[in-house]
C-alpha cells in the first residue's frame, strides 16, 4: 500500500503574502494552484479571468513566495510553464496581516463577498420584477417585519417555483435558548456541506451566518 504523503503547512509572517491570503479577490485566483501543478491557461479558465491577468498576479505570488514553477512542458515554440503553491496549507496569524484589528481583519475579508452577493441579489430581483420595494410593518405575532415587496399589499416571494433561485434575508429578533442555538448551528452548516458538495452548472454565493447579540 501507498503510503500518503503529509500536506506540506506554511505559517505566513510576511505581511504583503498575509494580506494576499486574506483577500477573497486574490485567493481565488491563487486557488487554482493550491496544492495543485497548473498553467496559466487552466487557471485562466478555471477563474475564468484573462490569461494575461493571471499570469501577472501570479508573478506577484512568486515575489511574494506564495508559488513556485514545478516544471515545463516542452512543446513547438515557448515552454508551458506549471506553478503551484509552495504548501499545501498556508496559515495566517492575524498578526502577521497589516489590519488595524480582528475586526477590521474580518470586514475587510467580507467585504468582497458581500459585495459580490448584494449585486447578484441586485440583478436577479431587476430580472425577475423589474422594479420593486420595501413593506415595512408587524407580523400577526407582532415582529417587525422588512421585506422585499411587489406592492404595499404584497411581498415578493423568493420561494415561488417560477422564480429565480434567490434568497436574502437578515433576522435580528430571533430569540433562541442555547441548546437550540447549537442544534440551529449545525443544521445550517450540515446543509450548507451538503450542497458544496455538489457540482451545478451555475456558480453561487452562498452565506450562512449567526452570533448572539452582546451589545
Amino acid at each position: 500500500m501507498k503510503e500518503q504523503k503529509s500536506p506540506s503547512i506554511r505559517i505566513i509572517t510576511d505581511a504583503k503574502a498575509a494580506d494576499t491570503l486574506i483577500n477573497p479577490k486574490t485567493l481565488r485566483m491563487l486557488e487554482p494552484f493550491l496544492a495543485n501543478d497548473c498553467s496559466i491557461l487552466k487557471a485562466a479558465n478555471k477563474t475564468g479571468v484573462k490569461a494575461n491577468t493571471v499570469l501577472s498576479r501570479v508573478k506577484r505570488f512568486m515575489d511574494y513566495g506564495l508559488i513556485r514553477i514545478t516544471k515545463e512542458e516542452k512543446r513547438a515554440g515557448r515552454a508551458i510553464k506549471h506553478y503551484r503553491s509552495t504548501a499545501d496549507i498556508f496559515f495566517v496569524p492575524y498578526e502577521a496581516t497589516t489590519a488595524e484589528s480582528l475586526e477590521t481583519m474580518m470586514a475587510e475579508r467580507e467585504r468582497y463577498w458581500e459585495r459580490l452577493l448584494r449585486k447578484a441579489v441586485v440583478e436577479t430581483r431587476s430580472e425577475d420584477l423589474g422594479t420593486w420595494g420595501t413593506r415595512i410593518y408587524k407580523d400577526s405575532r407582532g415582529r417587525l417585519q422588512v421585506q422585499t415587496a411587489i406592492n404595499p399589499e404584497e411581498n415578493y416571494s423568493m420561494l415561488d417555483q417560477n422564480q429565480a433561485a434567490l434568497l436574502s434575508s437578515w433576522r435580528d429578533s430571533v430569540y433562541l435558548d442555547f441548546d437550540d442555538a447549537k442544534t440551529l448551528q449545525s443544521e445550517m452548516f450540515e446543509l450548507l456541506k451538503r450542497y458544496q458538495q455538489k457540482s451545478g452548472s451555475q456558480r453561487y454565493i452562498i452565506r450562512l451566518g449567526m452570533a448572539a447579540i452582546k451589545s
